[in-house]
């Protein structure tokens, strides 16, 4: 059974298979031992700082309502390692995956000895979703960069069309400290003459995409510029929106997926669909388009897990998310109380993510995770200038006593790290006997 990347690591016997490993040496090397699977994959690259998720269920969504096959490699997975791999929303089956991992772990030796070094957990899900969806051959598959663009573990394709969903400050501490550094390492999944779409607002971040793609020859379509949406209304959990570009007018769209942040996805969904649409010949009537993507749906972000008390999981994981989370709130739920319960990574930037937070909560209640890089409640705790606040170390036990507190109108919310939002939902799944 394949549950967590240690399932597949112990397949490997993979030792240092959780160290974060920059450079695409290692994958190109490893899929051309497995006979370059990545060159019979169809499909779509979606870098970006926030949203990339978001936009391809999106897409998924549409393509799917129209009778198309879709492969999706997105990350992190909040409850199982093969979430990470699906065709049409179902996950990698166990013989799939075991088939595949046998089938890699004679050729992880062969790097090792030639002096790759071992892969990493990532670039090893990664290679075994290019080896499955070459095997499979969806209509179309939507790939999610894990960290970056430039030197990411899935930047070995040559996909129709790349989106760079938007550009914030997110792993500094690799990716570089200002957004045109950033920016630089999402801009490197622009292909010669690949058509790039970007959400990118910043004039730095977005000066170093435009500059990428006329170097390389590839159409640029920009949100606000060549495609423009107009959210019209916002109500509890839903978004109703204009769309507009060179291919197209939609009016009164409507998506599930609540936040302006969701209506900016939406059309870079939308403008991805116009061009595989208009430009390369895909049947795609307006029926599934407007029906794809009302029923999108994506797990942990914005997620309502139960109705009385109202229980939102949200994995707002850096300070984009966090303000994009807020504003959701406040469009979607004015003036009702709201009480959270928070964890994050160590090396995240909580000192800007805890600010906004604080400024729409009645009280947050502080804990922590199974995770290495997991902050402690004491230290969340500490930083916070919250006057109703609490912290626990243990998960379950704040878990537990933070849902006790659920009354009236009040929101419970649980955010921060999409590893957190994970446990929590494996945990609520114990206690509801699932």
């Amino acid at each position: 059974m394949f549950t967590t990347y240690d399932d597949i690591n112990h397949r490997l016997e993979i030792s240092d298979a959780g160290e974060m490993k920059m450079g695409i040496e290692r994958m190109q090397s490893i899929l051309r031992k497995l006979g370059n699977p990545e060159t019979n994959v169809r499909c779509i690259h979606v870098a970006g700082t926030n949203g990339k998720g978001s936009t391809i269920q999106m897409l998924q969504a549409i393509l799917r309502e129209q009778g198309y096959s879709v492969g999706t490699f997105t990350s992190p997975f909040l409850m199982n390692v093969k979430e990470h791999i699906q065709l049409n929303g179902e996950w990698i089956s166990d013989d799939e995956l075991k088939q595949i991992i046998m089938k890699m772990k004679p050729l992880v030796r062969e790097l090792e000895k030639e002096g790759f070094g071992s892969l990493s957990e990532f670039e090893a899900v990664a290679a075994a979703a290019y080896v499955f969806f070459s095997q499979c051959s969806p209509d179309l598959c939507l790939i999610e960069t894990g960290l970056g663009g430039r030197t990411d573990a899935t930047n070995v394709i040559l996909p129709l069309l790349s989106i760079i969903t938007n550009i914030g400050y997110d792993h500094v501490n690799l990716l570089g400290t200002s957004l045109t550094e950033i920016a630089g390492h999402k801009a490197g999944i622009i292909k010669p003459s690949v058509p790039v779409l970007t959400g990118a607002d910043q004039s730095e971040a977005l000066s170093v995409i435009e500059k990428t793609a006329l170097k390389n020859h590839s159409r640029c379509y920009r949100l606000g510029k060549e495609m423009y949406t107009e959210r019209i209304r916002a109500k509890e959990g839903k978004e109703v929106f204009c769309y507009r570009s060179p291919y197209s007018n939609r009016n009164l769209m409507e998506i599930t997926m609540p936040g302006k942040h969701q209506v900016n996805n939406a059309g870079l969904a939308l403008m991805a669909i116009d061009l595989l649409k208009y430009e390369r010949g895909w049947e795609i009537d307006e029926e599934s388009i407007r029906n794809g993507i009302k029923k999108a749906k994506w797990a942990g972000r914005f997620e309502t897990v139960n109705n009385h008390p109202k229980i939102i999981m949200d994995g707002a994981h850096n300070p984009e998310g966090i303000l994009a989370l807020a504003e959701t709130l406040k469009s979607h739920f004015p003036g009702k109380p709201i009480q959270v319960l928070f964890a994050a990574l160590k090396d995240k930037d909580t000192g800007s993510m805890l600010k906004p937070l604080e400024e729409i909560s009645s009280s947050i209640t502080f804990t922590s995770f199974k995770h290495h890089r997991a902050d402690s409640a004491s230290s969340l705790y500490e930083k916070s200038t919250m006057n109703e606040k609490q912290y626990d170390e243990d998960l379950e036990s704040a878990l537990t006593k933070f849902l006790k507190r659920g009354k009236g109108k009040d929101i419970l919310l649980i955010t921060g790290s999409l590893y957190f939002i994970g446990e929590c939902k494996n945990f609520l799944q114990k206690l509801n006997g699932k």
